[in-house]
């Protein structure tokens, strides 16, 4: 796609920009990130101690390090990464609760989840939302994701406070980036991905999307992210406790890293892989980097951006190539982008009967319905280029050749 890049460190508000600028003259320790004063913080908020296990303290600190020795954080960039930690804390104390309250929660099945997952803009998220909708779907919500302690009811959702506080949240996520509507807008009672679930643990592939982490990658390249993923079922369980349904539908591009640690949890998974032409991947996932590092970085670099991305997200897919190749076929199936643009309902009608879900006669009407509240570039047009980021075509095409050879990706 041509045109000039959507984010420049002008197009942030102007509060942003001048809290930004007086953040330049004040050291880290104005807003300094410590595990241990995290932690703490997050006990004397809650009165809780349990955080469910000791398993998460070790990447919280390595993460916690990174972002103070690689991350170059702005004032902006440390108040909001400080404040989504200290969440996340304090979900998983009360988590704990919840699960010491109730051990049946543990019990809840989470029987052959459907995993939608692909290189960021193959598709993902129009899938995920079309299958969220499908009958008998159940796709936890933003606002979910975000604070999942208490487990959520039905009987009481019309009045959750959670959904008016996702709401806030959204709006200041979208005043502090306007630009990142037009990529992946957020809304509170949408289905959402589950990073926001996997970044209980720290084990935190998404983190690079905020700041440059490259100590932190290559440790996260090397961990074993089976308990990571062990923790995240429990949540699933703890969402779905009150509120089940024939299957739950779950995305997130995430996976690709993790392909092999996701099976281990969920064996009887079906996933479905969305697949496009990489070159138009790279600069789009490269443009959404961008658009939440601009507030959260004192410097930005776009052509080291990137670099990152294409040797993070290119081990990323090769990691899912190696895990695929090592599991069961029935258990894939692949859609690629211009089929899905070309005909969604079809594709929905296919996934549907290839996963044995039943429904497929709903799926014309839930993608007339979705797509006529959700025209594309409803919040504007996403502008992006390689070139912005230092890489060519052929060098992407390089990279991925083993890719879109293996799964005969169309090549515009």
């Amino acid at each position: 796609m041509q045109g000039k890049n959507a984010v420049t460190a002008m197009q942030l508000p102007l509060g942003l920009r001048l809290l930004n600028q007086l953040g330049s003259g004040v050291g880290p320790w104005a807003v300094k990130l410590d595990a241990d004063q995290l932690m703490a913080e997050a006990r004397k908020q809650t009165g809780l101690n349990d955080f469910g296990g000791e398993a998460f303290i070790e990447p919280l600190r390595r993460l916690v390090r990174a972002l103070e020795e690689e991350g170059n954080l702005s004032l902006v960039g440390r108040l909001s990464i400080r404040g989504g930690l200290l969440r996340l804390l304090v979900q998983r104390l009360r988590i704990a609760e919840d699960l010491a309250r109730h051990p049946e929660i543990r019990e809840v099945p989470i029987e052959r989840p459907v995993f939608i997952l692909g290189f960021m803009r193959t598709g993902t998220t129009l899938l995920f939302n079309l299958l969220a909708r499908m009958p008998g779907a159940r796709a936890p919500k933003l606002w979910e994701m975000l604070w999942p302690s208490p487990p959520p009811d039905p009987a009481t959702e019309a009045s959750d406070p959670r959904i008016e506080r996702t709401r806030r949240f959204t709006e200041q996520a979208h005043k502090a980036v306007p630009a990142m509507k037009a990529i992946h807008p957020l809304v509170a009672t949408a289905p959402e991905e589950c990073l926001f679930l996997l970044g209980l643990s720290f084990t935190d592939f998404a983190a690079e999307a905020r700041a440059h982490l490259p100590g932190y990658m290559n440790w996260l390249m090397d961990t074993d992210m089976v308990p990571a993923y062990r923790y995240y079922r429990e949540v699933l369980q703890l969402l779905t406790w009150k509120s089940r349904a024939h299957h739950l539908v779950l995305k997130s591009p995430i996976h690709l890293y993790n392909l092999d640690a996701l099976l281990a949890v969920f064996p009887d998974a079906r996933i479905i892989q969305t697949h496009r032409d990489p070159r138009q991947v790279v600069a789009s996932g490269c443009s959404l980097y961008e658009t939440t590092r601009i507030a959260s970085m004192r410097g930005h670099d776009p052509v080291a951006l990137g670099q990152q991305w294409l040797d993070t997200w290119g081990q990323a897919m090769d990691r899912a190539m190696a895990a695929r190749a090592k599991a069961a076929p029935e258990q894939f199936l692949d859609v690629h982008f211009d089929e899905l643009m070309a005909d969604p309902a079809g594709q929905v009608q296919r996934i549907h009967r290839w996963a044995g879900l039943g429904g497929e006669e709903a799926a014309a009407g839930v993608v007339q319905s979705w797509l006529a509240e959700n025209p594309r570039h409803k919040h504007g047009v996403h502008q992006y280029t390689l070139e912005h980021y230092g890489l060519d075509a052929q060098q992407v095409a390089e990279r991925f050749r083993a890719y879109t050879g293996h799964f005969n990706v169309r090549m515009a």
